[in-house]
């Protein structure tokens, strides 16, 4: 029987991620409803200020296949099978896979709303903690899923870098980021960057800060460690992140084929990774509004049409973006009930 606590005191067993997931989950479940409603309100509004303009412009974009837009769809599901499979080898727990692959939809939908990855990061944690995993060996894992990541993304980059030098497409992607600061001025990024960079030293520096992270530190070179020692865990890891990868990539093409494009994988793929690698210092939610224009410019580039190719990138980013919304719903419901979160 758990020890009783006086009254206004904290349970310092409980932890960091009790209060805003749980009770998020428990007491809030009018908050999806509400937060779809607010969406497809705006998606109304949207829709009609810009019907016009849009009509216009994409007139002449021919009718999607539709065989290539449900290959999208299963590519999208595979993304979350890999996702699931580095979750499983990160942390060492013999769990199901269906069970993780759910948790990866459920930190899609968390995702959503929140940006950084935050949202996927606390399920994330949340879901190792409750199969008995340390906080500190829980952020261990979860940080090693990211420098997998990482390393994949790069190793990507690196194959196809004699594309960028020929194409041009390296460029196309960057431009909307370019013209971006270009009119914000270099004045005021030179100072963003400054004040960023003495925000993150100085946090950085700070002895209470340091004496934090201390423990966490610890423990992810403790887990390296037994990576380096399980040569299949971190194959696995490395294997499954270069998949997600993959099949983002895969899913992006389909829907260029669907239009009629013939863009070759490579050139999809030089788009995709460098795309997203400049989208994600978008400080939005998935890299929205930022990602979109940056993988269009890419394609354009690439030798697509400029207006199919921006119907492409909004069909993929439906299809693998806001589609999985629902099921990550559903999922984090169904994990909450079974005890998982």
């Amino acid at each position: 029987m758990p020890a009783e606590h006086p009254a206004g005191a904290v349970d310092p067993d409980r932890h960091v991620f009790d209060e805003p997931l749980a009770v998020g989950l428990a007491r809030s479940r009018r908050r999806p409803l509400l937060c779809g409603i607010v969406v497809a309100a705006l998606l109304v509004v949207l829709a009609v200020r810009f019907r016009g303009d849009a009509v216009s412009r994409l007139s002449g974009v021919p009718a999607p296949r539709w065989h290539w837009l449900a290959a999208c769809a299963c590519c999208t599901a595979l993304f979350y099978v890999a996702n699931g499979l580095s979750m499983r080898a990160a942390s060492g727990l013999r769990v199901q896979l269906r069970t993780v692959t759910g948790v990866q939809v459920a930190a899609a939908a968390a995702n959503r709303i929140v940006p950084a990855g935050l949202g996927a990061i606390a399920v994330h944690l949340r879901f190792l903690e409750k199969r008995g995993m340390t906080r500190p060996a829980a952020l261990a894992a979860v940080a090693s899923i990211k420098a997998a990541g990482a390393v994949s993304h790069l190793a990507g980059i690196v194959i196809v870098a004699g594309t960028l030098s020929d194409s041009g497409i390296g460029a196309a992607v960057v431009s909307p980021v370019r013209s971006t600061l270009e009119g914000i001025g270099a004045g005021p990024v030179l100072l963003g960057c400054v004040v960023v960079c003495a925000l993150v030293t100085g946090t950085v520096a700070h002895p209470r800060v340091r004496a934090m992270a201390r423990p966490a530190v610890r423990a992810f070179r403790a887990h390296l460690s037994v990576l380096a020692h399980s040569p299949g865990r971190a194959t696995v890891l490395l294997l499954s992140q270069a998949g997600t990868r993959l099949f983002q990539i895969l899913a992006l093409a389909c829907t260029v084929w669907a239009f009629g494009a013939s863009i070759s994988v490579m050139s999809v793929a030089t788009v995709y990774l460098v795309g997203s690698m400049v989208a994600g210092a978008a400080p939005t939610a998935g890299g929205v509004g930022a990602l979109e224009p940056a993988l269009a410019f890419g394609l354009a580039a690439a030798g697509g049409d400029a207006a199919t190719m921006l119907a492409a990138v909004l069909v993929y980013r439906v299809i693998s973006f806001w589609l999985p919304v629902l099921p990550g719903i559903v999922a984090l419901a169904g994990l909450r009930r079974s005890g998982n979160l």
